[in-house]
């Protein structure tokens, strides 16, 4: 959670210097701001530093009369939050992936997603897809991750189908197009569900747990 009380903000010259200019209007304004957050898990309390960039935006009050409203938006977050939980049991190149996109995400939105792309092939390198093929000529040609998906999807079809969708998204970014956060976090909820089912398996957790119950259970009955 943020902490208020380190919270700073600063106008740079070069903006503060144009509010002397005849078309001047608070909309030319340009902020710099810092602050640090403090995670509010007791056992954890780790500490980040997050800074950005504000001003001040023209909008509709709520007459329709034109307002200003200052505004910041945050470019960097270090150690950067989970944007999704990541299994205890990640593997490694799948969660440290994971976490640039994490970490890109307050930087550049199409670069986090294509991060998440490279975490999906390093998912297929774990579940032992094939990275290239050879040709009916026996040359040795490489397996894009389309085809690689395809191929996983004759053991594990439920989740191949979902991370085409998320394969698509990352390929935006790969390609240098925008993409909208709505379609990048839709995608990074997609690929949670698939690393918590390949890799936590919440139904296995949850009938051990029920078993774990009844049996304690039936031994207090004994008593």
């Amino acid at each position: 959670m943020p902490d208020a009380s380190t919270f700073f903000e600063i106008e740079p010259a070069f903006s503060k210097r144009a509010h002397g200019h005849e078309a001047w209007d608070p909309d030319w304004i340009t902020r710099r701001f810092t602050f640090r957050s403090i995670c509010n898990d007791e056992e954890c309390a780790e500490i980040a530093i997050v800074s950005g960039h504000g001003g001040v935006e023209q909008g509709y009050g709520y007459h329709g009369e034109m307002e200003y409203y200052d505004y910041n938006r945050i470019e960097t977050f270090f150690p950067a939050p989970h944007l999704i939980p990541i299994p205890e049991k990640a593997p490694y190149e799948v969660e440290k992936l994971l976490k640039k996109c994490f970490v890109l995400y307050w930087v550049d939105t199409s670069a986090a997603a294509n991060a998440m792309r490279a975490s999906l092939e390093a998912l297929m390198d774990e579940m032992k897809v094939p990275t290239s093929k050879k040709t009916k000529a026996g040359k040795v040609v490489p397996i894009y991750l389309h085809e690689r998906i395809q191929l996983w999807s004759e053991t594990h079809e439920e989740y191949a189908d979902l991370c085409i969708a998320l394969k698509e998204v990352g390929n935006l970014g790969s390609h240098g197009e925008t993409v909208r956060e709505k379609h990048f976090f839709g995608a990074l909820e997609i690929y949670s569900h698939v690393v918590q089912q390949l890799f936590e398996n919440n139904a296995a957790k949850m009938k051990e747990l029920a078993e774990n119950i009844r049996s304690e259970i039936k031994g207090k009955k004994k008593v």
